[in-house]
């Protein structure tokens, strides 16, 4: 909620509160004063009718002329007097007077006010008490320890308002004249005067002065409410509204706009403050992004992959070089740990961690194999250095990530260049040494067998020897072709239909052993830059490989191929013998095999050509359960 709006809730809920508060008590004030008018009004229309009372009770009553149409009262035991004259006198006792002026108020007095006189011992019936009078009198005889002295409220009469108020009487010693037979003592309760006055007028009056307080307090909460806000607008929401466009201002980066400010009050001294603090953020920003730019030139324009871990391994900060070695984005490496990218169990120490000092070693270096997004394993070259810290709080170290695979292919090359110059070597020597003696034992060995067919002995060993020529023949012959320059041309191939190709040439040697091939080849596979003839060469070998593997026995080739966002993947598993883990190592060398009849250079042939390709391959076997050969083709 912004602070205008809260300014606006709070004034106008105070000075709604206090003009409310102010008016209530300035109409309950009115109405009280009303009320007190009319209990006065009333009081005093008693006191005269108790005036007159008192006159004709001191007197005993008073003598009038007897007019046409007067009646004597009937309740007096002297009601009439003749004088001298012969004039008739009618006597007046106080009720009598007293019901009288009622009835004459009633006459005089209009709607405005009238009075009756009421008692419970009433003689005539006229002065039966009404439920108010009746109830006044009740309240009057049980007021024992504090005298009531009035008794009034205001009600409802034939649809109009009236205040009604009644007075008691007391028997005085002049009352004892007329009423002693009644029982009456003095200081008795005789009755009461019940005064009845309209109040219709005040009423109206009463609701004019309360729409006109309720109208007048509505100006008056919006006058001072906008009088206030408009001061407070002024002197504080404003100014605050320029120091909050100021400090989004600095949040964005701009540290120009200054505070236009210039109250001498608190909020005057705040937005010098402001501008102050707002250059000095500005030095220290420039100060704080070159020294960042310095820091992120060094970092991103290393020949390394720099990463900056905790010392449980996270990744804090890392540069791109690291992105796009491991092939993740940097918001995906923030979010992983250093020790997961890489195979701890084939770490490779390189003898400088520590400097034999006896103190704890703050660096290591190593190699290692890294894991990269997409699945593929690259050697790498480690060098941390420990107990690193920006805040001196907490304990980070760096580490410098160096590609080897450049490297090691260079190194595999250069090996690869020794053998096959060794190779090279020994093809020229056997074509010379031992092609054309081989040549010469054939044709000899031939000769004796077309010249000597009665000899059993020789025809014994000649289909040995024949063998062992033609092996002979073979092995020259494959370490020929492999050592001589081979043409190459890649185009567009469909792997599967390689794959298909090769499982052709291979298929009349499974077709009378018990090997199955078993394929899972994805339809939808996108096709690579190949040379499909050398392809050939590397699936007929593994398929070969495969096949002497399982031998005699029961088993299956399981061939499958699979997408993947960057390469297309190709796995042959076999159920074969496996291979030895002490004989993994060297599968690739020249004239290595484990099979009786085997040259040693199928896989030597294989290998050529997938590192010809540019493609990475794995080989992972357990003895008596099988052999896996895993190769990947980068688009």
């Amino acid at each position: 909620m912004r602070l205008s709006t809260k300014v606006i809730l709070i004034i106008g809920c105070l000075v709604t509160t206090l003009i409310s508060v102010l008016f209530l008590l300035l109409f309950l004030r009115i109405n009280k004063q009303n009320e007190e008018n009319m209990l006065t009004t009333a009081e005093a229309l008693f006191d005269s009718i108790l005036i007159t009372r008192k006159w004709v009770s001191d007197f005993d009553g008073v003598f009038v002329n007897k007019q046409p149409g007067m009646e004597p009262n009937p309740f007096l035991p002297h009601p009439e007097l003749v004088t001298n004259t012969g004039d008739t006198l009618l006597l007046k006792n106080p009720a009598l007077v007293t019901r009288e002026l009622s009835e004459m108020s009633k006459t005089f007095g209009g709607s405005v006010f009238s009075y009756h006189l009421a008692s419970e011992k009433y003689i005539n019936p006229v002065n039966a008490p009404d439920s108010f009078e009746l109830e006044a009198l009740n309240a009057f005889k049980d007021s024992t320890t504090t005298k009531i002295e009035e008794f009034y409220q205001i009600e409802k009469i034939n649809g109009k308002a009236y205040f009604r108020y009644f007075s008691p009487l007391y028997v005085d010693l002049s009352c004892l004249n007329c009423h002693s037979g009644q029982g009456y003592e003095y200081g008795d309760l005789r009755g009461g005067i019940s005064v009845l006055l309209s109040i219709d007028s005040y009423l109206e009056d009463r609701n004019s002065n309360l729409i006109f307080l309720v109208s007048f307090a509505l100006i008056t909460i919006a006058l001072m409410s906008a009088f206030i806000f408009g001061a407070i607008q002024k002197t504080v929401i404003k100014p605050v509204r320029q120091i909050e466009e100021s400090t989004h201002a600095m949040r964005e980066g701009n540290f120009t706009k200054n505070l236009q400010i210039s109250s001498k009050d608190e909020i005057g001294s705040l937005a010098k403050a402001f501008n102050v603090m707002s250059r000095k953020i500005q030095n220290s920003t420039n100060k704080l992004k070159l020294s960042e730019n310095k820091y992120r030139s060094l970092i991103e324009n290393s020949i390394e992959s720099i990463a900056i871990i905790d010392n449980v391994g996270k990744i804090k900060e890392c540069n791109n070089k690291l992105s796009h070695l491991t092939g993740y984005d940097e918001g995906e490496l923030i979010t992983c740990n250093f020790y997961a990218l890489i195979d701890q169990n084939k770490k490779r120490d390189m003898g400088l961690s520590s400097e034999k000092t006896g103190k704890k070693a703050t660096t290591e270096h190593y190699e290692t194999i890294l894991s990269t997004k997409d699945n593929l394993e690259i050697p790498v070259e480690v060098y941390r250095i420990k107990e690193f810290s920006f805040d001196k709080k907490s304990k980070l170290s760096i580490i410098y990530i160096r590609d080897l695979s450049e490297r090691k292919q260079i190194e595999k090359y250069s090996i690869q260049s020794e053998k096959m110059y060794a190779l090279g070597q020994l093809s020229s020597g056997i074509a010379h040494e031992i092609r054309n003696p081989l040549f010469a034992l054939n044709n000899n060995i031939e000769y004796l067998n077309q010249n000597t067919s009665d000899d059993k002995t020789f025809a014994e060993i000649y289909p040995e020897l024949k063998t062992s020529i033609e092996r002979i023949h073979k092995t020259v012959s494959t370490i020929l072709d492999f050592s001589r320059k081979q043409s190459t041309e890649k185009k567009d191939v469909n792997i599967n239909n390689v794959l298909d190709q090769s499982i052709i040439l291979v298929k009349k040697q499974f077709a009378k052993s018990s090997v199955n091939i078993d394929l899972k080849l994805d339809k939808k596979i996108r096709t690579i830059r190949a040379d499909s003839h050398q392809l050939e060469q590397v699936f007929v070998n593994l398929f070969l490989n495969s096949f002497h593997a399982i031998g005699n026995n029961q088993g299956t080739i399981h061939v499958a191929t699979k997408n993947y966002p960057k390469f297309i993947e190709i796995v042959i598993k076999d159920t074969g013998k496996g291979i030895p883990k002490d004989e993994l190592d060297r599968i690739f060398d020249p004239f290595f095999s484990t099979f009786t009849n085997g040259t040693g250079l199928g896989l030597t042939i294989v290998q050529r050509a997938l590192d010809y390709h540019d493609a990475t391959y794995t080989i992972e076997s357990e003895e008596f359960v099988g052999t896996t050969f895993t190769i990947r083709f980068r688009y």
